[in-house]
């Protein structure tokens, strides 16, 4: 009671809102999920992903994958981690004669290295990981030449061995399987 009135209440006028803030643009693209990226991989290579030496791999790395699409939030360490994971699955790929088989249908795996990478021998490998690997009419993706360009430099890199003696027997092997790492760990398999 104040004087003559009781229960007095006065409304108080509401303030205007703030202008809304003006956050950076988010992007058009994200980042596949560890769950995602072990799916895909297996998908891609015919590799299963119960095979011992992937799963063995994966759920140590596991925690060192993504965990949320949001690009902007891609770390080193899961780089490091779709690179083991990538390694791992085309290890698999490669040792398992009916899958590299069937993936890498033409090229002779018993050839040293030294010879077996020539321009006919690299397109062997390099052309079902591109066919295999990189998606198709995407609104945005690296060109397949841009791609070919770079595995060509890594295989040359790979297949440089001392001139007093041959590569190392299983060398052909390993340069496979380091080429086809390149491009199951990159971006083309991993963005969304």
């Amino acid at each position: 009671q104040i004087g003559e009135f009781s229960n007095v209440i006065v409304e108080a006028e509401p303030s205007a809102a703030p202008a809304p803030a003006d956050e950076d643009p988010a992007s058009d693209i994200g980042l596949k999920t560890f769950d995602e990226i072990n799916m895909s991989m297996s998908a891609l290579t015919g590799v299963s992903k119960t095979s011992s030496g992937v799963n063995a791999t994966f759920n140590t790395i596991k925690q060192q994958l993504p965990t949320v699409e949001t690009i902007s939030g891609f770390l080193s360490a899961h780089q490091m981690a779709i690179t083991q994971l990538s390694i791992q699955y085309c290890d698999a790929l490669v040792e398992d004669t009916t899958l590299r088989t069937s993936f890498f249908p033409a090229f002779d795996f018993s050839v040293n290295a030294n010879t077996v990478f020539d321009t006919n021998g690299r397109d062997l490998v390099i052309t079902p990981l591109l066919e295999n690997l990189v998606g198709n009419n995407l609104d945005s993706q690296p060109a397949d030449s841009d791609i070919s360009t770079e595995l060509n430099s890594l295989i040359d890199t790979l297949t440089t061995c001392s001139s007093d003696s041959s590569c190392a027997g299983d060398r052909t092997e390993t340069v496979v399987k380091a080429t086809c790492a390149a491009v199951l760990g990159s971006a083309v398999t991993l963005v969304q």
